[in-house]
């Protein structure tokens, strides 16, 4: 009898963190879809060009964050994208456009050899492909009760790994003193973005990635 208990203990052990419930799971997921079109360097520029009458300011780094989840079977994996630039554009005082660059070389996480594994041809690739880019297209107000305290849908393209995707993201903008303050949690399926390594047989890696956006920027010009 012991013994049978002892066994249960161990099993117990072993099995807990493979039914840890996973906060990727939590959160709602970006709609995906092809751009239905190549995107040049030239449409690039143009599409990341101030609308006329415009004022766009830059993100207040030292108060802003970029940070994912990412899952295997057994556990989450916490990090972050340590540089990054953004901006948000207002037109008539309003917030219009919010777009950003995140440097991939400066991606970190909470094991030293993962971060390193994600620089790799695995995953990111970062000597082919060092800089992730969303430019947006729109930044439209959210209909009034919307879930979680969204208030607008940013809706833009996702350059990653050398795939563009149009994606539609909640954001919950807040103006304060200090300026503009827009988070969002959501998820994407790497898959989309040709990132497919699968991971250990016995430890297989998620395909769904959380994104936590944390951004602030300074405050809409003087009418």
């Amino acid at each position: 009898m012991k013994s049978s208990s002892l066994f249960l203990v161990f099993a117990l052990a072993f099995l807990a963190p493979a039914c840890q419930k996973s906060e990727i799971s939590d959160q709602p997921a970006a709609e995906v879809s092809d751009t239905g079109a190549t995107v040049t360097a030239d449409t690039a520029a143009n599409s990341t060009a101030p609308t006329p009458g415009a004022v766009t300011t830059n993100v207040v780094k030292e108060k802003s964050k970029i940070e994912w989840v990412a899952g295997k079977v057994t556990r989450d994996h916490n990090g972050k994208f340590a540089n990054f630039d953004g901006w948000l554009e207002y037109a008539a005082g309003k917030p219009s456009r919010l777009s950003f660059d995140i440097d991939l070389n400066a991606i970190e996480s909470d094991d030293e050899k993962l971060t390193g594994h994600l620089k790799s041809p695995d995953f990111f690739d970062v000597a082919k492909y060092p800089k992730a880019t969303f430019t947006s297209t729109s930044l439209t107000e959210a209909p009034a009760g919307s879930a979680d305290g969204t208030t607008h849908m940013l809706n833009g393209t996702l350059d990653l790994h050398g795939v563009q995707k149009a994606v539609s993201i909640p954001v919950k903008a807040e103006q304060t003193a200090e300026g503009v303050h827009a988070t969002s949690q959501f998820t994407i399926n790497r898959h989309d973005w040709g990132i497919s390594y699968k991971g250990m047989a016995d430890d297989l890696i998620k395909d769904n990635v959380l994104i936590k956006l944390d951004l602030m920027f300074p405050p809409p010009p003087a009418a």
